[in-house]
């Protein structure tokens, strides 16, 4: 009771001190304890020695010998294989691949190694010789180049039992592809579960496991047809799997098992393993669901994702991508307890035991992130389009991983080790039931409790950085030499902020738009996104489906519009995960489907998705159309939810809208609909909030994730600058705080609400918007000297374009000079 209080007290006067002014705000980057600080407000501080890795390793294979230990690197860089010691970690040997993506076994006899070859659609064989030097000896071509497409794309690979035949996940076409390594043919396609992740295979190779991505269930094969023997239902988003033939020790008195083997299957959808009975006949049965959650409370997002079994099968790893942790279950009883937490680097991948008992971790992103000042791109030339871009400091390039060495280690050593997990994590369970927000404060303190405020606008915009927009306003953390939009081309943003709050120390959570719409709408982005948008931006897997559609890339809690439905919270959406008709339809109609059936009923048909060639103000007309309707019938949804993206602009693209114009076209949009909305009935009851998705890698002196926000209310502070550390789950917290929604992850569970930022008597002159000086129809020339390069992008959806090239050509154009780096601080994400 009494470090309960105390450490209620510490709360308190931490969000005392957070409000008052001349106290410096907190900051990201190194901590004086040795950790780092991440924009989403966790730590790290991994456990054993890092062994640098390219970007995003992914899995690994132990020899059969127990010499090597292979690791597979799948990330924004050329793909590799890297072949290390296992005695010492030393690295012998590695190859690089036109593409790789999560699949590597080895033969029985360590003479080859296969690899599923991702977006090439073929199997990588490569030799392995006695002293641990790869070689490319053949490749097994699935789909031909010629017929290829994104769908064609080979994940993981597994080998017989005997090592007669090759079996390799057909990821996008739902199907398992059977090899002959002797004839080098394909001989069988076995339809399976939507997206195969990991294959499997039973010890008697009679028969095979799959787990299904995206159908949330494990499917049991017979190996010689393929046909299906059964399927069994599990959590959503199964990933690894693994064997356990040691059954649990029973107690005196204990009924027999009623299985011979268990199969663990880890559900990156939920905080779960599962147990799977395997009987003698092979039918299968939950027998236990492991929780691997760090407190009772906890939200979804621990993203168990990979799993490692110690030699004498009594314990089990659990790798936790987005808790940054390896959680430690003890199986060797019929009731499995998880004994404490190993913290790790940024978002773990892999784990595996190697024979001297040692630990090892692959860190998708390693152990840190990067300034960078000498680059990219935008002070030297960049690269083709997607072409796998080399450049040293691209967020996508630089963010390479890890390999923790881990010693083995005793139960007080594991204490040690969860305390410091534990410590990393902002996430408490007393965030779910109150939060500081201050006496009086329009932000409730948990959900449900009253507000003022009844009706929230929820704006996302696209890839701009702080600066970028606010570099010269006059006050706050700018750098005047890095804006690119100045007081004629966004003077919406800059009146509205100046009137308003400016925060100054705002980030996105993610990296590009893939991640970016997802942590903007959903306070996470699944595995799915995570794994698989470093292959299509760096033009290896030319598809994006990130944003709806696509039934692996689906959040673990749904999106913020799917609680508020669920919730029974009235709302409309103004262009989320909406597919355009080319030309308008009858009356008006702008949009041929909606990709998210939740969305469906309430989705303003007559307001046109992302297109580029179709102008913001054109889109706030349609909102504010809706809105005299609102009035007349004297009811406006609750929550509404709206895209205005043209800032991302089309670059110096010959006949396209020049990037100012495509600014202050977005720019005033913004402004017009703020006008609209603060001179109607509403306002009182209002709040606007205005996000980036993205920074879109744009020079920024404090770092390219920092990026401008907005929140507009006559319950906002008028002319303020608060300088405290949000991000883009502060911001839903906000929102679900005040429309009575509960935390979908434990992303936006741990964010500080943006309370300090609201007052408790409301102000509510209206806004008067303001038409740029610069003309929003302004179109580029056929020739300029970055029109070529603009020409090969493709606007057709958000960031199918190199984020770099486009910020360099825009500071070309606009600028006319050589345009400055930008800068990334020590948690760049």
């Amino acid at each position: 009771m009494k470090s309960t209080f105390a450490a209620l007290i510490v709360v308190i006067i931490a969000a005392v001190l957070m409000s008052q002014p001349g106290v410096p705000p907190q900051r990201v980057g190194p901590l004086p304890d040795g950790r780092f600080q991440l924009n989403s407000g966790w730590t790290l501080q991994p456990a054993g020695k890092q062994i640098p890795l390219s970007t995003l390793p992914m899995s690994s294979a132990l020899s059969h010998n127990g010499k090597y230990l292979l690791v597979l690197n799948g990330g924004y860089r050329q793909p590799s294989i890297l072949v290390l010691n296992a005695a010492d970690e030393r690295e012998i040997s590695h190859i690089a691949l036109p593409d790789a993506w999560l699949g590597i076994a080895l033969s029985p006899d360590d003479r080859f190694v296969y690899i599923g070859g991702g977006s090439q659609s073929r199997v990588y064989e490569l030799s392995l010789s006695p002293e641990g030097q790869l070689a490319k000896t053949r490749e097994f071509i699935i789909t031909p180049e010629a017929q290829r497409t994104w769908s064609d794309f080979i994940g993981d690979v597994a080998l017989t039992p005997d090592g007669r035949l090759i079996y390799a996940a057909d990821l996008f076409h739902n199907s398992i592809v059977v090899i002959n390594p002797q004839s080098g043919r394909v001989t069988e396609r076995l339809k399976t579960g939507r997206r195969p992740y990991r294959i499997l295979f039973h010890p008697d190779g009679q028969s095979f496991f799959v787990s299904s991505w995206a159908d949330g269930s494990v499917y049991h094969h017979r190996a010689s047809d393929g046909l299906l023997l059964s399927r069994i239902a599990l959590g959503q988003h199964p990933t690894d799997m693994l064997w356990s033939d040691r059954l649990p020790e029973l107690e005196q008195g204990e009924p027999p098992l009623p299985y011979k083997a268990r199969l663990f299957v880890a559900a990156a959808n939920t905080n779960s393993v599962y147990a799977v009975g395997v009987t003698e006949a092979k039918d299968l049965q939950v027998a236990e669901i492991i929780n691997i959650a760090m407190t009772p409370m906890q939200p979804v997002g621990m993203t168990p994702s990979a799993l490692a079994l110690s030699p004498d099968q009594e314990r089990l790893f659990v790798v936790c991508s987005d808790g940054n942790v390896v959680a430690v279950a003890d199986i060797s009883e019929r009731r499995t307890r998880v004994r404490g937490f190993i913290p790790t680097g940024w978002y773990p991948t892999a784990a595996r035991v190697l024979p001297n008992g040692q630990l090892i971790v692959l860190n998708g992103r390693g152990v840190r992130s990067y300034p960078n000042p000498k680059g990219p791109g935008p002070v030297r030339r960049t690269d083709e389009l997607h072409a796998g871009n080399p450049r040293a400091e691209y967020v996508g390039y630089m963010q390479t991983g890890t390999a923790s060495v881990i010693p083995p280690f005793d139960d007080a050593q594991l204490e040690e080790y969860t305390k410091i997990a534990f410590a990393n994590s902002p996430y408490r369970d007393r965030l779910l039931e109150h939060v500081e927000t201050g006496k009086g404060n329009p932000i409730p303190a948990r959900p449900g409790d009253p507000s003022p405020i009844e009706h929230v606008i929820y704006i996302v915009k696209e890839n701009r950085t702080y600066d970028q927009v606010f570099g010269d306003l006059g006050k706050g953390n700018g750098d005047p030499s890095l804006t690119l939009f100045t007081e004629d081309t966004n003077p919406n943003q800059r009146k509205l902020a100046r009137e308003f709050v400016l925060f100054d120390n705002y980030y996105v959570n993610s990296d590009v738009s893939a991640d970016g719409h997802n942590w903007a709408t959903a306070a996470i982005a699944p595995d799915y996104v995570q794994k698989l948008w470093p292959n299509s931006y760096a033009g290896r897997r030319k598809h994006y489906d990130y944003e709806g559609g696509e039934p692996a890339a689906t959040p673990p809690a749904g999106y913020i519009w799917t609680n508020a439905l669920a919730a029974g919270i009235s709302m409309r959406n103004y262009g989320y995960f909406v597919t355009n008709l080319k030309t308008p339809g009858p009356g008006g109609i702008q949009v041929e489907t909606v990709r998210d059936p939740s969305l469906a009923k309430v989705t303003d048909l007559k307001y046109r998705g992302f297109d580029l060639l179709y102008p913001d103000v054109e889109r706030a007309k349609r909102f504010l159309e809706s809105l005299a309707e609102f009035e007349k019938s004297g009811e406006m949804p609750r929550f509404i939810i709206m895209r205005l993206g043209n800032d991302h602009t089309s670059g110096t693209a010959p006949g396209r809208v020049a990037p100012l114009s495509a600014m202050a076209d977005n720019d005033y949009a913004l402004g017009m609909v703020v006008e609209g909305v603060s001179k109607s009935r509403f306002w009182p009851k209002t709040a606007i909030f205005v996000t980036e998705d993205d920074a879109q890698n744009g020079p920024d002196h404090v770092d390219s994730h920092r990026s401008p926000a907005l929140v507009i209310s006559p319950y906002v502070r008028r002319g303020a600058v608060d300088s405290t550390l949000y991000n883009q789950t502060s911001m839903l917290r906000t929102m679900e705080l005040i429309l009575g929604l509960h935390p979908m992850t434990q992303f936006d569970a741990a964010s500080r609400p943006m309370s300090a930022a609201f007052q408790s008597t409301p102000d509510a002159r209206p806004y008067e918007a303001v038409r740029p000086k610069h003309p929003l129809d302004e179109r580029n020339p056929e020739n300029s000297p970055t029109a070529a390069r603009s020409e090969r992008m493709d606007f057709s959806e958000a960031d199918r374009i190199d984020d770099d090239e486009l910020n360099d050509i825009l500071w070309r154009a606009i600028r006319k000079t050589e345009p400055p780096a930008p800068v990334r601080s020590f948690f760049a994400r």
